[in-house]
């Protein structure tokens, strides 16, 4: 369960829709169903994101260096 920091709302984090944080620290938010607020997840409450066998292969790490550019 996590708490809305704007109308108190308490809700299912699992329910809620899942978005990634605009601050670029790669944490993950949800927006509160009550009145869209994003909610940041704790560490211990945020669901693992498997990682694609692209990003885990020696050519997805040499293609995610060259998009990050100079």
């Amino acid at each position: 369960m996590v708490q809305c920091k704007l109308c108190g709302h308490e809700f299912d984090e699992n329910e809620a829709e899942l978005i990634d944080c605009k601050c670029g620290c790669g944490g993950d938010n949800v927006l509160c169903p009550n009145c869209g607020y994003e909610v940041r997840l704790p560490r211990t409450n945020k669901p693992r994101r498997i990682k694609k066998d692209e990003e885990l292969s020696f050519f997805g790490k040499l293609a995610n260096v060259l998009r990050m550019g100079n």
